[in-house]
């Protein structure tokens, strides 16, 4: 389970997103080379070695994230953008009840992180300063919010009961995700993907005090 708490700490140095189309596009070869260097080294992560493995020099780096930990901020911005995108922001009412829909939703998450080479790293063992984690909170934060406003939409349509309360089942729902797909992803054969999804749903189920 994901534990939020609060980091006091400086902010992270970042700059403003490249105005242009090439500059553009050099931040996200820049910004690909730092997350396969972070998957190659088993979470480390150094300016110099991005500079390297991108063929330029490390101010050009510096000039595009400000600093490590601004590096690896953009690295979990995103990380967490594409998993919104392709799971956690698709409106999937029109797939039937809730139960119907989020079984879908789980589906496509425990797929987004079998197919997502960085999932394991950015969860555990990207090196973080306190700065980072607090940017990684803030996103933890942000998904909590999201799963607690679809609990409310479930529970506004009478699908799920009254009793629960949105935001700390919301936490319990990314918390086993996440500590689950940790587990998984980390063995060797992995699990197949839906014994994974079988055990979430349970988990989600017994948040939302539903049979699953």
């Amino acid at each position: 389970m994901t534990s939020i708490y609060f980091c006091y700490a400086h902010p992270v140095i970042t700059t403003a997103e490249p105005r242009t189309q090439k500059g553009r596009a050099t931040r996200e070869r820049l910004l690909a080379c730092a997350r396969d260097t972070a998957i190659a080294n088993d979470g480390h992560l150094e300016i110099a070695w991005v500079a390297e493995a991108a063929g330029v020099v490390p101010s050009l780096v510096n000039r595009y994230f400000g600093s490590r930990a601004g590096l690896v901020s953009a690295l979990l911005h995103d990380f967490f953008g594409r998993l919104r995108v392709q799971v956690l922001d698709l409106n999937l009412d029109d797939q039937g009840t809730w139960l119907q829909h989020e079984r879908i939703r789980l589906e496509k998450g425990v797929h987004f992180h079998y197919t997502d080479p960085a999932a394991v790293v950015i969860y555990t063992r990207l090196s973080r300063e306190p700065e980072v984690a607090l940017t990684e909170n803030r996103h933890i934060d942000e998904i909590v919010k999201h799963a607690a406003a679809n609990i409310r939409r479930g529970q506004k349509r009478g699908e799920l009961p009254s009793s629960v309360d949105p935001e700390l089942a919301g936490a319990a729902m990314f918390g086993a995700m996440q500590r689950v797909m940790v587990t998984a992803l980390g063995r060797t054969p992995r699990p197949r993907p839906d014994r994974v999804v079988e055990v979430l749903w349970r988990q989600i189920a017994a948040a939302v005090e539903i049979d699953p």
